[in-house]
């Protein structure tokens, strides 16, 4: 299916304010770790023309000084793993015995810039987006999460809210649980979100910010006037504002941001916008087959 036409100008713009949101909502919590994971996947995304594990690893690991993930979540415990040795294929099973029943909101995050890079290909979205969680969180509800977050910010380039959350839950209806299923539809007036920090829960938060709200700061006001809202909520409820409304370059919360870390952020997705307009080759990396079908938009 053809999607909705957008102007070259246009999808730039809101592609870089995909990125800047997530930076932005990450730094209402005064971190960056997510955001930069996400650079990195990206990056490696679009210079390796596929989710390869290995390549990604080797830049989330390369931290320099930045602290990385925390060392209790699932993505932190991975990557230790990963530093003594353990190799990218069964990392994520073997993860998931040290933090079992986790259900990590990590993925969903970082996984952001695919919306950009697979954008009119929906079954290679899907694809990408699945296998990027799988370097780390084997669960199928995290993988799934990741899949809709990532339809959901490809969507909101050219469709409102309510009918990119109506063609979501079309998309992955069959495979998904019904718990993360019932997270993409728009919010009842008066009814609350998912609580706890897992990633339907965020999903759910992040959702109900961007149905009340019209932009980027609205959003982020929504939830820094509720207790609880973690990074992770923040980063993707910034993400999805940012595809859906675009975000003014000079406003305060852009110009907050570290000076390279925006500069970078902006290339990657001047780059993305130049990737994804380009012919590639089938969609691979992750050996095997996804955990779900693969249907087209």
């Amino acid at each position: 299916m053809e999607l909705p036409a957008i102007s070259a100008a246009e999808l730039r713009q809101r592609s870089r304010a995909i990125l800047l949101g997530m930076a932005c909502g990450e730094a209402v919590a005064g971190e960056s770790t997510l955001t930069r994971l996400a650079l990195d996947l990206g990056e490696s995304v679009a210079t390796e023309e596929r989710v390869d594990p290995e390549s990604v690893l080797r830049r989330w690991s390369d931290r320099g000084t930045d602290p990385g993930p925390r060392p209790g979540s699932v993505t932190g415990q991975a990557l230790r793993l990963y530093g003594q040795g353990f190799p990218a294929a069964g990392l994520a099973e073997a993860t998931a015995r040290l933090v079992p029943d986790r259900s990590g909101d990590g993925a969903l995050v970082r996984a952001l810039p695919l919306a950009v890079a697979a954008r009119r290909d929906g079954a290679r979205l899907k694809l990408w987006a699945d296998q990027s969680a799988a370097i780390t969180h084997s669960d199928l509800t995290s993988r799934m999460a990741t899949v809709g977050g990532c339809l959901l910010a490809r969507d909101l380039l050219t469709r409102s809210l309510e009918e990119s959350l109506a063609r979501v839950a079309q998309a992955i209806r069959e495979e998904a649980p019904l718990r993360l299923a019932r997270a993409f539809r728009r919010p009842d007036r008066g009814e609350g979100p998912e609580p706890g920090d897992d990633a339907v829960a965020v999903l759910s938060q992040a959702i109900h910010a961007s149905a009340g709200t019209a932009d980027l700061d609205g959003v982020l006001a929504e939830l820094e006037n509720q207790a609880g809202s973690g990074p992770g909520v923040m980063a993707l409820a910034g993400g999805l504002a940012g595809a859906a409304t675009g975000i003014d370059p000079d406003s305060a919360r852009v110009s907050g941001l570290d000076p390279a870390l925006r500069r970078r952020l902006e290339a990657l997705a001047d780059r993305l916008v130049t990737f994804e307009s380009e012919e590639h080759g089938p969609a691979s990396g992750v050996a095997g087959s996804s955990a779900f079908a693969m249907r087209t938009d």
